[in-house]
């Protein structure tokens, strides 16, 4: 999949922005504040319905305006063209692609998937265990079919569960759920394993590329003890559970413990080179959605420049070159960015807003 056409209307600074990317690198160059990561940012929005920046509809909406509004013209590998609309003011929201409403995020992103990769992506090893399962999550979403399904069905069952607890119903009410959350557990479980499993052949390689003299190495914990089914943790836990008021063991809270050299990459390496280690483990999850899903991704990657030293710039362009993606670009320079060797690039100057 790749964006055509995109046209933006009073997100942010950008009053009223359209332009015809390429299917292969886009350097969008500037000043700060000039409104770079603020494109990319509509870019993510038309897959997530969120930004990567804030949580806050008001941040992203033109002050001198109501509402934003963002339309794409997208092409899958068919040559068949999606478009897709978002109108959005701070109490409504309307999403249409392919001529249908759009009711879900999930059927949108998996239409136009996007990653993107930031500033603040460090966090994914530096942040909370929900930073490292949504890395895990979008994955096996694209990958692994029925993961969708599995997961809304443990969600709804959680909800109900917690809620039983949370009001001090009696026990085997409460147990009720427990079979449910078994089976769904067991399916996510072995989804993600499996997705974990794939990405590791294409991991290796780019950690021998980057981290030669260190050893790297992902365990992925699973949210309840191993060598136990679900039931039997949640049956030895449930006086705790319910003086809580909520279940603690489960795939909702599962973690991928991330190491170098036998220490936790969280505390054991430079800031640098957490931002380094968070570039490959995406750039893996781009290789391996393409290999699967015999589709193409859109790849987001602000500020490159800013973000590594000239040796790992080079290395990661190398990396991205060999990848089948379209890829937006930010730098404040162009002269940061070598395209000489890419067969289909574009360059665009955005300043105060307006993009030429």
């Amino acid at each position: 999949m790749q964006i055509s056409h995109l046209k933006i209307r009073d997100f942010r600074n950008l009053v009223d922005v359209e332009f015809e990317p390429c299917a292969g690198i886009n350097l969008i160059y500037g000043p700060n504040a000039s409104g770079k990561t603020s494109l990319l940012e509509a870019i993510y929005y038309l897959s997530h319905l969120r930004s990567f920046r804030t949580p806050n509809i008001s941040d992203l909406i033109n002050k001198e305006a109501d509402s934003l509004s963002l339309y794409a013209k997208a092409i899958d590998r068919f040559e068949h063209q999606i478009p897709i609309g978002i109108n959005r003011s701070k109490s409504s929201l309307e999403v249409r692609a392919n001529q249908k409403n759009i009711q879900r995020v999930a059927d949108l992103t998996c239409i136009l998937p996007v990653l993107a990769i930031h500033p603040d992506s460090y966090r994914l090893i530096t942040g909370s265990p929900s930073e490292r399962r949504s890395y895990i999550d979008w994955g096996v979403f694209h990958v692994e079919h029925g993961f969708f399904n599995a997961w809304q069905r443990y969600r709804k069952t959680l909800s109900q569960r917690n809620a039983a607890l949370k009001s001090g119903e009696k026990a085997s009410y409460c147990k009720l759920w427990d079979k449910e959350l078994e089976q769904s557990a067991q399916h996510i479980d072995s989804l993600r394993g499996r997705y974990l499993e794939a990405l590791q052949p294409l991991l290796e390689p780019l950690i021998e590329q980057f981290f030669p003299d260190q050893l790297v190495k992902m365990v992925y914990k699973r949210g309840w003890k191993s060598g136990q089914n679900l039931i039997s943790v949640l049956d030895q836990a449930f006086d705790r559970d319910r003086a809580r008021g909520f279940t603690q063991y489960g795939p909702h809270r599962a973690d991928l413990d991330i190491q170098v050299d036998g220490k936790s990459a969280q505390t054991g390496i430079s800031r640098g080179q957490q931002k380094v280690l968070v570039a490959i483990l995406k750039l893996a999850q781009v290789a391996l959605y393409t290999r699967e899903s015999s589709r193409h991704c859109v790849l987001l990657y602000d500020d490159l420049a800013a973000e590594l030293d000239d040796s790992h710039r080079k290395k990661i362009m190398g990396v991205l070159r060999e990848l089948s993606i379209q890829l937006f670009l930010t730098a404040i320079e162009p002269e940061q960015i070598d395209l000489q060797s890419w067969t289909q690039s574009r360059m665009f100057h955005v300043e105060q807003g307006q993009l030429k």
